[in-house]
Formats: C-alpha cells, sequence, structure tokens
C-alpha cells in the first residue's frame, strides 16, 4: 500500500491496520488464499486503499456512545500508469465510545473470507492477464525502443513482469537476455569496485559472496578469479576452506540460470549492484 492522506479521523494506524489485515490472506509462500497467482513482491501493481467516514452519530442517554458507519476501499492498479484493473468496497456500522476505536474496530470486522472479498482479487487477476494479452505487441515494441536508446532500465520494467502464460514472454524472455548480455561487463564492473571496498575492509565473506555474481563471460572475470585467490590467503585456513567451497557452489548454481533468473537474482543485490532498473 502506497502512503496515504488521513482526514476526518482516519489515521496511519487505521491503514496499517488494512494493511495487517490484507496481508494475513496471504499463506507462507506470498501467494494470496483466496487464489491471486501474482507475487507480490515480484509485480508493479498496488492495492490502494481508502478509508472513509459515511457516518457518524451520538447515541444513548446516560453515556454517549458513537455509532459510525465506515466505508473500505480498495483499488488495484498498475503502479507506472495506473491502469484500473479492480475496485473492491464494503462498508461496517460499528458503535464505540471513541472514534479511534470505532474504526479499527470496523477495519477488524472485514471479512477476507467473504466471497466479495475473495473474487475482488480473482477478477484483479482475470483483468491483468487480459491485460498482458491485449497488450503484448505494444510492450514488446516499447521494450525494443527502449533497448535501442540503451534506456535499459525502463525496457526491463517493462518486461519483467509478463506471465509465463502469455504468448509473448518468450520474446520477453530474448529482451531480457539482449538487456543482460549488454550490460554483462558493466555489471561485473561495478560488483567488483563493491567487491574491493569490501575487501579494503576486510570483510572477505561479504567479497566473496559478491563475487558470485559476476558472470564468467563477463570481461572482468579474471580479474575476479584472482580477487578471490587473493582473499583466500588473507583468511584464515578454516575459514577460507569453507568460503571457497561456498563460493564454488553458489558460482555453479548461478551459471547454470537462465539470463532471466540472473537478471533476478541481482535484482535481489540491489544494494550491491546500484543499477538503475534494479530495485532493493
Amino acid at each position: 500500500m502506497p502512503n496515504t492522506k488521513t482526514k476526518n479521523g482516519v489515521n496511519k494506524e487505521h491503514y496499517k491496520l488494512l494493511r495487517q489485515k490484507i496481508e494475513g490472506s496471504y499463506n507462507e509462500r506470498g501467494k494470496l488464499k483466496v487464489g491471486l497467482n501474482f507475487s507480490p513482491s515480484q509485480t508493479p501493481f498496488e492495492i490502494i486503499p481508502s478509508i472513509e467516514i459515511v457516518d457518524e452519530k451520538n447515541a444513548g442517554d446516560i453515556q454517549t456512545v458513537k455509532v459510525v458507519k465506515v466505508a473500505v476501499y480498495l483499488t488495484i492498479t498498475e503502479a507506472e500508469n495506473q491502469t484500473l484493473f479492480n475496485q473492491f468496497k464494503t462498508t461496517v456500522i460499528v458503535t464505540d465510545k471513541d472514534l479511534d476505536k470505532a474504526i479499527a474496530k470496523a477495519i477488524q470486522q472485514i471479512k477476507t473470507s467473504d466471497s466479495k472479498f475473495r473474487s475482488f482479487f480473482t477478477k484483479a487477476e482475470t483483468n491483468i492477464l487480459a491485460y498482458y494479452k491485449n497488450n503484448c505487441a505494444k510492450i514488446i515494441k516499447s521494450a525494443n525502443t527502449y533497448i535501442e536508446r540503451k534506456e535499459y532500465n525502463k525496457a526491463y520494467g517493462l518486461l519483467k513482469y509478463i506471465p509465463e502464460n502469455i504468448s509473448c514472454f518468450a520474446d520477453a524472455e530474448r529482451l531480457i537476455t539482449k538487456i543482460y548480455t549488454d550490460n554483462k561487463d558493466d555489471n561485473c564492473k561495478k560488483i567488483l569496485e563493491q567487491a574491493r571496498n569490501q575487501k579494503a575492509y576486510k570483510d572477505y565473506p561479504s567479497t566473496l559472496y559478491s563475487l558470485v555474481f559476476i558472470d564468467s563471460d563477463s570481461s572482468c572475470y579474471p580479474e575476479a578469479i584472482k580477487m578471490a585467490q587473493d582473499v583466500k590467503l588473507l583468511m584464515d585456513k578454516e575459514d577460507a576452506k569453507e568460503h571457497m567451497q561456498t563460493l564454488e557452489e553458489r558460482k555453479a548454481k548461478f551459471s547454470k540460470m537462465s539470463d532471466l533468473e540472473k537478471i533476478r537474482m541481482l535484482a535481489a543485490q540491489a544494494r550491491i549492484l546500484n543499477l538503475d532498473f534494479i530495485e532493493e
């Protein structure tokens, strides 16, 4: 959920509570229990929330109790251009002496197991898949244009979310491979520089970990191998043995990945690589 403005008694804690309520619909694998097949950490889609006080009245003769009608809206959009995929609304009437507590109570009473809530996500999934299906050719064309201009970050941003069951997925993989290949030497230099800094601070395990992500086909790979050997000599014998073995295992695993998998792995190393098209 993006940052949302607060008003009329609705505050950030209420949105935090709503977020927790929705996240509670996810299982340990990061997929919605209601059936959405997109991983929330790998998609450009946002759930935009809105909490509004529709009506507020006082009741009770001796002790004033507030009767509050709260409306909760959810909208699923594509973050880049705000394409709308689905909307959801539910209203809850609650009573409490305190308005703040009444709003929190209303949010807690939202039933994520309700069919209306479930269909909100499944319908959004259908609409998202239709969006990619209908815009496949356009997305590939735009990505090609960005690659020709060497605007790799924009090209990758368009391609990385195309679902595997969409017809242009093979074209997307081909273009991602080109992005990876075109940036291989540049990535290598950046990772190597990071490794040098880690070595200078005598953080040898981190140095070796950084070197894992240098492709064996890149121009500075021989230098990476030399650095690994230098670090080995600087480490305690037992530590060196353990970490060098781990290095070789990780390198072997990385080398067997597809270019698409490698880019995704590099994306997870944003702090190390500091590349424009990679986010932490």
